[in-house]
């Protein structure tokens, strides 16, 4: 907001460009108020290709750092869901051991224990032991623990695109009020061209009658020109300052930081026309990105609780377990009474179930989980409420916006039409330079006006598509 304020502060300053009172004639010297001939100075941004508001406006939904950091936010959110649906099904768990054991003879009825067996040393006797075993639990049924999972994982996917989407309407949003912000102070630049130019011309006429002995001019006349001229060159550089805050704003949200530009076209009406307030009301609550936000989030939070519930239940599933063994220093035995768990292979499978018993704990889960939902759910009375007031105010600022910029374009055209006939009585000589001051005024005040209601309008319009989620509801520019 502060680059637009700064860059329609110049109507502020220019709005009163003639309202001064007319100066009066002093004791001070007036051999130095021959006015130059010079011109407002150029603007200082760097000329390059031209890009129009659509093209700004995909180059920052490409390159600009929130929305960045949104996708961001989005792939991890589908990274998660990824892993709520793929966790429960890969329940693998493995192990191995790698020793040394000592010599072991016998059997269940004789142990053979040889001196080294009684005497172990580490320097004979040993050899390599090794063991390996995997075990793997299918679940049969967790009473709703991986669907809720899921649903959470899928809602949270859903929060983070429309928390994309957010991002993206606000950079838009700040792409046109830039690029407005930029057509305005060129706008306003070439205003100032004119009116130098005039006075200049009414400057020159106002010399060659004084020159003359005229005596209906005196140099207080030419007073008053040179110094509406010197006022109006002082604030000359206001446009040029607005065009760099708004060309820097743009190369910024855009992400194209050389050989930039946008067309030098005037402000000029929008072509998109204003809807009904209720059509706007209604697309809000569809497409708002906070509103789907809140609804994505209530989502979540149920099936969070559900996930809570289910973990009062056991999860029963299919155990399966195998290992292997391998010991070459100890001696395989033969009876079936008496295993020998240091050499062989085994598996097994069987019907089991888990079940955490921490029941007054997951109770308080339990209603946690309630009351994140019951505030998700006044959240979403909240956004349906305040995107409300929001489309409400967007809407009277359009239509305040849009009866201004008429009100002011019939004025400047009035003005047009009042300095034609004026110059044309100066031209034929029934009235002079003198009458070309009022009609001049009200042009300068009536056109830039007219230039910032049209500014208004513009940026008024897209906030009312952002307020609303109706993007193709914005002005696209030229």
């Amino acid at each position: 907001m502060r680059l637009l304020y700064r860059v329609t502060s110049l109507g502020v300053l220019l709005g009163g460009l003639f309202a001064a009172p007319a100066a009066r004639a002093g004791d001070f010297d007036l051999d130095d108020d021959t006015p130059q001939k010079d011109t407002p100075p150029p603007a200082v941004v760097p000329k390059g290709r031209t890009y129009n508001l659509v093209e700004c406006l995909a180059l920052a939904d490409r390159n600009h750092p929130n929305i960045w950091a949104a996708r961001a936010r989005l792939g991890g959110a589908r990274a998660q869901l990824d892993e709520a649906m793929w966790t429960p099904w890969f329940q693998w768990y493995s192990s191995a051991t790698v020793s040394v054991l000592p010599q072991v003879g016998g059997s269940v009825g004789y142990t053979a224990a040889s001196p080294l067996a009684l005497n172990p040393t580490f320097l004979t006797g040993y050899e390599p032991f090794f063991q390996f075993s995997i075990s793997y639990t299918l679940p049969l049924y967790t009473f709703g623990k991986i669907t809720a999972a899921r649903q959470a994982g899928e809602a949270n996917v859903r929060l983070n695109e429309w928390d994309l989407e957010k991002y993206r309407q606000l950079v838009r949003m700040d792409v046109r009020r830039s690029y407005f912000g930029v057509m305005l102070a060129r706008d306003s630049r070439y205003l100032l061209k004119e009116v130098i130019s005039k006075l200049d011309h009414a400057i020159e006429s106002t010399d060659k009658k004084l020159a003359a002995n005229d005596p209906a001019f005196d140099e207080v006349d030419r007073m008053r020109l040179v110094l509406y001229r010197d006022e109006t060159l002082a604030r000359a550089g206001d446009a040029d300052k607005g065009e760099t805050y708004a060309m820097a704003a743009l190369r910024f949200l855009t992400g194209v930081q050389t050989n930039f530009d946008v067309p030098d076209e005037p402000l000029k009406r929008p072509d998109t026309a204003l809807a009904p307030v209720v059509s706007y009301l209604s697309t809000a609550r569809l497409f708002r990105p906070e509103v789907a936000m809140a609804r994505a989030g209530i989502a979540a939070r149920k099936a969070q609780l559900d996930l809570q519930r289910a973990r009062f239940f056991p999860d029963i599933g299919l155990g399966l377990q195998a290992s292997y063994t391998v010991a070459p220093s100890v001696v395989q035995g033969t009876n079936f009474f008496a295993a020998n768990n240091l050499n062989g292979f085994g598996y097994g499978f069987g019907l089991g179930l888990r079940w955490s018993m921490d029941l007054l704990p997951n109770a308080a889960r339990v209603a946690g989980a309630e009351s994140q939902l019951e505030e998700t759910r006044a959240l979403e009375r909240m956004a349906l409420g305040g995107i409300g007031v929001e489309v409400e105010n967007a809407y009277a600022a359009v239509v305040e916006a849009k009866n201004r910029e008429e009100r002011w374009d019939h004025a400047e055209h009035k003005t047009r039409q009042w300095i034609a006939d004026v110059q044309t009585a100066i031209d034929l000589g029934t009235k002079d330079e003198r009458a070309l001051m009022e009609p001049l005024r009200w042009y300068v005040n009536s056109k830039f006006e007219h230039n910032r209601a049209l500014m208004d309008l513009s940026v008024a319009m897209s906030e009312l598509a952002r307020v609303s989620g109706w993007d193709s509801a914005a002005p696209m520019g030229t």
